[in-house]
């Protein structure tokens, strides 16, 4: 039976490469979706205010204003 050889892996390196997939995944959402809010993204990745605020700064996303997002006005006839 021979021996099969195992494939060193450097988990720094891996660590690193997933955390850019990640970090890329979440920097597209606060650019596509501005109607979400911080809570929303938390829950729905499972993160933490900070991450958020590291990924934003890492990518250089603009502050989202507070407050209530204006109403979509419909134009009248």
């Amino acid at each position: 039976m021979p021996i099969k050889q195992i494939n060193q892996v450097h988990l720094r390196d891996e660590l690193a490469r997933v955390r850019l997939d990640f970090d890329t995944q979440l920097a597209e959402v606060l650019l596509r979706q501005p109607d979400l809010t911080h809570i929303q993204i938390r829950t729905e990745f499972g993160i933490s205010e900070k991450v958020i605020r590291r990924v934003a700064k890492q990518f250089k996303i603009a502050a989202r204003k507070p407050g209530p997002k204006p109403k979509q006005q419909v134009p009248s006839s």
